[in-house]
C-alpha cells in the first residue's frame, strides 16, 4: 500500500512539471511584451544556472575539461532550440508553439538514424507520418495558418531533437547535475552573445516577465531536474513518457485560460495527431530498450 502511495504520488509531481512546462509557453509570450528574446533567455539561464549551483554546490564543483566541453558542445543545441522557440512566440500563438515543440520527439529517431546509423523502428516511421499530419492541419487556415512563427519553432525541434541524440551519448558517462550547470551556463553566455549582437539589453521587471523568469528559471529547469530525478527512481521510464506527453496540452489549457486562444477543430485534431505520434515514438523507444535491442533515440 505505501508503495502504491509513493507511486501515485511520483506521478503526481511529473503531471506537475509536465504543467510548469505547459505554463512556461504562456508565460514566455506574455514576458516578450517587456522584453527582448535574448535579454529574456540570458537572464533565464543564468537564474537556471545559480539556483543549481547553489542547490548542488559540490556535484557542480565536479566539473572537468571535457565536461565543460560536452556540456558546452549540447549548450550550443540547447540555445538554438530556445532562441528558435522564443523568438517564434513572437509571431505565433503558445499553442501552436507547444505542439509544434514536441514533434522534437518524433524527430529524434531520424536524426539518431543520420548520426549512428541505427534504424529507426516501423513504429518511429508511423509517428513521424501523424507528425507530419498533425503539422499539416496546425498550419491550414482553419488553425490559423502557417506563419513565420511555426517554421523557427518546427526548427526549434529539430534543435532540441539534435540536443536529445547529442546528450544520450555523452550523458551516461559523466555526473548529470555538472553537466547540466555546463550546458546551462554556456547558453546563457551564448544568449548574452546574441544579445548584444541582435538586440541591446531589454528586459523591463514588469509582473509578467518576474512571474515568467521564475517559473522558467527556477521551476521549470531546476525544481523540474530535481522532481524528474526523484520521480523516476519511483517509476518506469516508459510511464514517465506517457506522462510528460501531456506538456502540450497543458500549454494549450494555459493559453486559452489567460490569453483566451482557440486552436478550432482543425487545430484540435492537429494536436492530437502529434500528441498520438509522440506517444507512439517514446513507447516504441522504450520498448526496445527494455528487450535490450539498440536504442534509437
Amino acid at each position: 500500500m505505501r508503495s502504491e502511495r509513493i507511486s501515485v504520488g511520483a506521478d503526481l509531481a511529473l503531471l506537475a512539471v509536465a504543467a510548469i512546462w505547459g505554463l512556461t509557453f504562456t508565460a514566455v509570450q506574455r514576458a516578450l511584451e517587456d522584453a527582448g528574446a535574448f535579454s529574456f533567455l540570458t537572464a533565464r539561464f543564468l537564474i537556471a544556472a545559480l539556483v543549481l549551483a547553489v542547490v548542488f554546490p559540490r556535484r557542480v564543483s565536479r566539473l572537468n575539461r571535457r565536461v565543460v566541453l560536452l556540456g558546452g558542445l549540447i549548450g550550443l543545441w540547447l540555445t538554438a532550440g530556445y532562441s528558435l522557440q522564443t523568438v517564434g512566440l513572437l509571431y505565433t500563438t503558445a499553442s501552436k508553439s507547444a505542439f509544434i515543440t514536441g514533434v522534437s520527439v518524433v524527430l529524434t529517431p531520424l536524426l539518431s538514424f543520420a548520426v549512428s546509423r541505427v534504424r529507426p523502428r516501423a513504429s518511429s516511421v508511423g509517428a513521424v507520418g501523424l507528425a507530419v499530419v498533425g503539422l499539416y492541419l496546425l498550419a491550414s487556415p482553419g488553425a490559423g495558418g502557417a506563419n513565420l512563427g511555426d517554421v523557427l519553432t518546427l526548427g526549434c525541434a529539430v534543435a532540441f531533437a539534435l540536443h536529445i541524440v547529442t546528450t544520450e551519448r555523452v550523458a551516461p558517462r559523466h555526473d548529470p547535475v555538472s553537466l547540466a550547470f555546463s550546458q546551462i551556463a554556456t547558453a546563457a553566455l551564448a544568449s548574452g552573445l546574441l544579445m548584444a549582437l541582435a538586440e541591446g539589453p531589454r528586459l523591463a521587471l514588469t509582473p509578467w516577465t518576474l512571474s515568467a523568469l521564475v517559473v522558467t528559471g527556477v521551476f521549470a529547469t531546476a525544481v523540474a531536474f530535481g522532481v524528474q530525478m526523484w520521480a523516476q527512481r519511483r517509476t518506469s521510464a516508459t510511464h514517465v513518457a506517457v506522462i510528460f506527453t501531456a506538456e502540450p496540452i497543458f500549454a494549450a489549457l494555459f493559453a486559452w485560460v489567460i490569453q483566451g486562444e482557440v486552436l478550432g477543430v482543425k487545430g484540435i485534431l492537429g494536436g492530437a495527431s502529434i500528441i498520438a505520434g509522440i506517444l507512439i515514438a517514446q513507447l516504441g523507444a522504450r520498448g526496445r530498450a527494455a528487450s535490450g535491442g539498440a536504442s534509437e533515440s
